[in-house]
């Protein structure tokens, strides 16, 4: 489909070398438009975040993810004690989710915190995100959970695939969540740390945002003096 497109922008110029006067300036100006849309719809489409809501602030991964996000200029907010929702919607939102611990304590924490608790605060605050914003799920593996499979009778492995199984409902219910609100969803792997956790957040938002706008002055001009550049080469 993309080969064909080009190819037929190459034809398109080719023709125009046969045209005079208005006409010339007329398909000149349509085609320009048309070429410049093509490359733009090749690239990535960005997000604009500049606020965002962190679902809980009192964990580990909270407290650094804040402190970390306004460091880097965007604007946080935390839910009220009793009021999870918020006034002015965000451009985007972080759950924090259950530290993974190896074990039947761990594995009743995580149900308790995420599958309970979580996903509630994630429905609730997910009307908080504006239209085309961004819901990420993030979380650790927790003090013990580098060591998950490490016992040889194979029960702290059972856990950790128990832990897996949950984890695929909380991401399948986050993509949902994303899905309805017209979000997208994004899921954050368990990492080892607390640190590579928060630095993958803040990753993810910073490659979704441009740096520089896509339209100015100067790519413009470069743009049409590269168009009549390549017309002149074709009826000379």
């Amino acid at each position: 489909m993309a080969d064909a497109v080009e190819a037929g922008a190459g034809l398109a110029w080719r023709l125009l070398a046969t045209l005079e006067g208005g006409s010339l300036l007329v398909a000149t100006s349509a085609l320009i438009a048309y070429t410049a849309r093509l490359k733009l719809c090749k690239k990535r489409r960005y997000r604009i975040i500049n606020s965002v809501l962190v679902s809980n602030t009192s964990s580990r991964i909270g407290r650094e993810l804040k402190s970390k996000l306004e460091a880097h200029g965007y604007t946080v907010r935390v839910p009220s004690e009793g009021n999870t929702a918020c006034l002015d919607k965000v451009d985007a939102l972080v759950v924090i989710g259950a530290e993974f611990e190896p074990g039947l304590e761990g594995i009743s924490q995580l149900v308790t915190q995420d599958v309970y608790d979580n996903l509630k605060l994630l429905e609730t605050l997910s009307y908080s995100v504006k239209r085309g914003g961004c819901i990420t799920w993030a979380c650790s593996r927790g003090s013990g959970g580098a060591g998950a499979a490490r016992d040889a009778g194979g029960t702290d492995t059972a856990y950790a695939a128990a832990s897996s199984a949950f984890d695929a409902v909380l991401r399948a219910s986050l993509q949902y969540i994303a899905r309805i609100s017209h979000c997208d969803g994004v899921w954050i792997d368990r990492c080892a740390t607390t640190e590579q956790t928060v630095d993958r957040i803040i990753d993810e938002f910073s490659s979704t945002t441009p740096q520089d706008s896509i339209f100015s002055l100067r790519n413009t001009a470069h743009n049409v003096s590269t168009f009549f550049g390549r017309w002149l080469k074709m009826i000379t």
